[in-house]
């Protein structure tokens, strides 16, 4: 690809046919706040048209609005058609030679991501916890060491990434060009998907300033009902371990870790959470972690400023008690 000047646009890759819970407006937030007054911001929003969404990202930080469309792509979206949407979009000529495109925080940002960087034969510079453009390349700040140390990475091709992102301003306005585009090049077949409840409806991970999370130590679908009565209890929201998602027990935008999402809160309870490096990367340095496990030598314990090494069954239904007698106590 040939090379643009460094003011050239900032890429925010925004699958807002996922819905609401895909948080797509995160890639075009995180763009604005690396843009500042030096880069413009372009969004791609891979689906039809639509004046709510393209409101939606001018005030989330977009200075210019693409539709990219496709007859074939999928309602709700399919991770694989987003990303050949995404890759068709890119190879237009008015994309040539971009120099950084970033896509949705979590897993299905981290997929889309690395089958871009394969398709597209550019780098993958994954979660970032900083990102500056300058002559000299693209400067990307990364956590290491199970999340306890950090690292700089330059890049001097054209890259792919994400980064957390700034609240959005809701009272911004701006209004840019809309450019509506569309594709005809192949997608693949959808996904086959089969939808189950999860009776989880508690806040969101992001911007949560306690976190109650559960891992494999939970053993069961059963204690993360316990556990999402903890977290409401306290005003939290509930998160989990990769393997807790890969069980099944916690839907995926609930998962924390190198491979699911940043976490920043005051407070980080973990229980039955072993506190491997791939999961502690996805918490914030600064977040004290309370930990409950029944393994006195589990790693969690070298991270946690407050441990109770007990069975989670001993512990959370006399918590949940307690905090619902002091909550009926405050309503007499």
């Amino acid at each position: 690809m040939a090379d643009r000047t460094v003011n050239s646009p900032i890429l925010a890759l925004a699958p807002f046919t996922f819905g609401e819970n895909s948080d797509w407006l995160s890639s075009i937030a995180a763009a604005r706040s690396i843009a500042q007054t030096n880069h413009s911001v372009e969004a791609i929003l891979a689906g039809s048209a639509s004046t709510e969404a393209a409101d939606a990202a001018f005030a989330a930080g977009a200075d210019k609005v693409w539709f990219a469309s496709h007859p074939n792509l999928e309602i709700p979206a399919d991770p694989g058609q987003i990303t050949e949407a995404f890759a068709q979009t890119l190879a237009l000529p008015a994309f040539t030679g971009f120099r950084l495109a970033l896509v949705p925080l979590g897993p299905i940002g981290d997929l889309i991501g690395a089958s871009l960087a394969q398709r597209l034969d550019i780098a993958m510079l994954g979660f970032c916890s900083a990102i500056t453009l300058d002559d000299s390349g693209i400067h990307a700040k990364r956590a290491s060491h199970g999340g306890r140390a950090g690292i700089t990475v330059t890049s001097n091709t054209a890259s792919v990434a994400s980064l957390r992102a700034p609240k959005i301003d809701d009272t911004a306005v701006r209004r840019g060009l809309v450019t509506r585009i569309t594709l005809t090049g192949d997608l693949p077949a959808p996904m086959s998907l089969s939808l189950q409840d999860s009776g989880v409806q508690n806040a969101s991970l992001e911007g949560a300033r306690l976190i109650v999370s559960g891992g494999r130590g939970i053993g069961g679908p059963e204690g993360f009902i316990q556990l999402n009565e903890l977290a409401a209890s306290l005003g939290g929201a509930l998160g989990g371990s990769l393997p807790s998602v890969d069980a099944g027990w916690v839907p995926v935008f609930r998962q924390v870790g190198q491979s699911g999402k940043f976490v920043t809160p005051d407070i980080y309870v973990a229980v039955g959470i072993s506190g491997t490096p791939q999961h502690m990367a996805g918490i914030g340095l600064h977040t004290r972690i309370v930990a409950i496990n029944k393994d006195a030598e589990a790693d969690i314990f070298r991270f946690a400023e407050l441990g109770v090494v007990a069975d989670w069954q001993d512990i959370l239904p006399a918590l949940i008690e307690k905090l619902n007698q002091k909550g009926e106590a405050s309503k007499i």
